[in-house]
């Protein structure tokens, strides 16, 4: 009879740590762990929480990761929009030719933005190994096609842009990554000239 009494007592001792365990991790503390030693249906219980815990934390840190990514992707077309909107708006003495030509910049901004919005979608959709296939990318091209949108940036800065690449220059790469990349690099660059 003590026996039993023992065994039913340290079993449930047992099951309340796995219960209070259980409480923290709803809480959100997923690098909570049970430690918890023996082979009986406690421990093998008290090792598939932690296998658990462990994924529902590369969870966490894939959502975080993928939050960030999103952020800094979809930063550089909403730049370019905001940029050339404030020029057209800012500069009452601007041509028709001028304004339709930041129209439509404004619209293939808005372009690669929905692109990046599904790509990122997609991404979310897929496994983690999920891979980029790369193209022949133009670089002078997309550096022309970002310096375009950087004028009025450039012009708000008194900074004059030159584009001295020559033709032939292609990169495997995608064409929205490597425009994101120039773009930054020039808007930085017009940013904190001295």
């Amino acid at each position: 009879y003590k026996r039993q009494v023992i065994f039913t007592m340290t079993g449930s001792s047992r099951m309340r740590r796995i219960m209070t365990s259980m409480r923290l991790v709803r809480e959100g503390e997923y690098s909570h762990k049970i430690q918890m030693r023996g082979s009986d249906e406690y421990a093998t219980l008290a090792a598939e929480f932690n296998k658990l815990t462990d994924k529902l934390q590369q969870t966490e840190i894939t959502e975080r990761q993928f939050v960030s990514d999103a952020s800094h992707e979809l930063k550089t077309p909403l730049a370019s929009i905001r940029l050339l909107s404030d020029s057209i708006v800012q500069n009452e003495n601007m041509d028709a030719e001028t304004v339709r030509e930041f129209v439509t910049d404004i619209g293939n901004e808005a372009e690669r933005l929905q692109r990046t919005t599904e790509k990122l979608l997609d991404l979310s959709r897929l496994d983690d190994d999920i891979q980029v296939v790369p193209e022949p990318v133009d670089v002078k091209q997309v550096a022309v096609d970002a310096m375009v949108l950087l004028r009025p940036l450039a012009k708000e800065h008194d900074v004059k842009l030159r584009c001295e690449l020559e033709d032939g220059c292609v990169v495997m790469a995608t064409v929205d990554d490597m425009f994101h990349i120039i773009f930054n690099l020039v808007e930085n660059a017009i940013k904190y000239n001295l």
